[in-house]
């Protein structure tokens, strides 16, 4: 009996394994699920979440990922998906995510009445709305710690303006680092969309600004704190309303979404 139920889970947590995180490593994939709850059902998905959580342990432990988090969606703007949490996996690579038997140091770690209870509660309590697949360019800062928010700008670059796009983000890094040392925000990072499904429209990349509290975030979001000072003193000689009017000829901004962090792996 038990070995039929760590079969049915491997199984379906490969189809349903997801999650959302920055590293350091070149070019890491990250798998975001994007997560509809049933109604009345927000207390038992959390449950459910601190087994993906043991489990998403153990495949960090194994190095099959380098990291998992649970997001809940704060404040959406632009987006007419119905969606409530986003969970990210970070993968070191593509042969991660293609190797067999990565759940299994994790599961034989559950007992039989755990993993029953476990993958009967995942189909009554939510619904994966969508999968998305993304490259990760670039970024600075620290990891987030649960309770942090993250402000995510979606973007859709105009054609044959990729790399002229990321190369003008890269000028923006030191600027964002005198930001993080102000105590503005406490991370960016850039992720390119690898594979789209119907989440976000026609966005491309996601820009991502992290922060330790939610009037932090919402300062930033709203302009009232914004790198204007930074900027002058990393380029002295030059003005960033010049660097923004060259950014909105590159890309359009597709949506801002706001996430709070609701759990990460150890």
């Amino acid at each position: 009996m038990k070995t039929l139920l760590l079969t049915v889970m491997v199984v379906v947590l490969t189809t349903l394994s997801a999650s959302f995180d920055v590293c350091k490593a070149q070019n890491p994939y990250g798998e975001v699920n994007f997560i509809k709850i049933k109604p009345h059902m927000n207390e038992s998905f959390l449950i459910d979440m601190k087994t993906s959580k043991r489990l998403a342990n153990a495949r960090k432990a194994n190095k099959t990922i380098n990291s998992w988090q649970l997001f809940r969606r704060t404040y959406p703007r632009g987006m007419d998906v119905d969606f409530d949490y986003a969970s990210l996996t970070v993968f070191p690579s593509g042969v991660e995510m293609k190797a067999e038997g990565t759940w299994d140091s994790g599961v034989r770690e559950l007992s039989v009445k755990e993993i029953s209870d476990f993958l009967t509660s995942l189909g009554n309590v939510r619904t994966t709305v969508a999968t998305d697949l993304y490259t990760y360019k670039m970024g600075t800062g620290a990891t987030l710690v649960p309770g942090e928010f993250v402000q995510l700008n979606l973007v859709k670059v105009k054609p044959g303006s990729h790399e002229t796009y990321e190369k003008l983000l890269e000028t923006m890094k030191p600027v964002l680092e005198e930001c993080i040392k102000s105590g503005k925000l406490i991370g960016f990072n850039v992720w390119k969309r690898t594979y789209a499904t119907n989440v976000g429209g026609e966005s491309n990349y996601t820009i991502s600004f992290s922060f330790s509290t939610l009037d932090q975030a919402l300062s930033w979001a709203s302009g009232k704190t914004s790198p204007a000072d930074e900027y002058k003193k990393i380029y002295p000689k030059e003005d960033i309303n010049t660097y923004n009017a060259k950014l909105r000829e590159l890309r359009d901004l597709v949506s801002q979404e706001l996430w709070e962090l609701v759990d990460v792996t150890d």
